[in-house]
This record gives structure tokens, sequence and C-alpha cells, in this order.
């Protein structure tokens, strides 16, 4: 059986998330480093819909990964 993993990231909107956390988690991916099955859970209190907080991540790991 294989396992699934969840990050919750707290605070998902701020610029901890974007300029550290998003970029790290995507080099760990790029380099086979992730498990096989996960997912990430952002919790914020600055209201984003779907679309636009991918954007905003996206962004981040553009600029800082």
């Amino acid at each position: 059986m294989s396992e699934k993993y969840t990050i919750v990231i707290f605070g998902a909107s701020g610029d901890l998330t974007r300029r550290k956390l998003a970029p790290s988690l995507y080099d760990l991916f790029r380099k086979g480093r992730m498990p096989e099955k996960w997912r990430i859970v952002g919790l914020a209190r600055s209201e984003f819909s779907d679309d636009a907080f991918r954007e905003h991540i996206e962004e981040g790991v553009r600029v800082f990964a």
C-alpha cells in the first residue's frame, strides 16, 4: 500500500510561503525527492480564488526557485 502525504501550510498566502516554502517544495519535486502521492493544503486569512492563489504561488516559484 502506498502512503499518501499531506503538507499543511498555515499562512499560505504570506511572503514566507511565496519566497521560501513553495520554491523549496518545487525543487524537491523536480529532483524526485517528494513521495509518490502527496498534496498541499494551504490555509490563510487572505481571500484568494483557487486560480488566483495558484498564480500567486507560481509567480513566487518562478522568481525564487
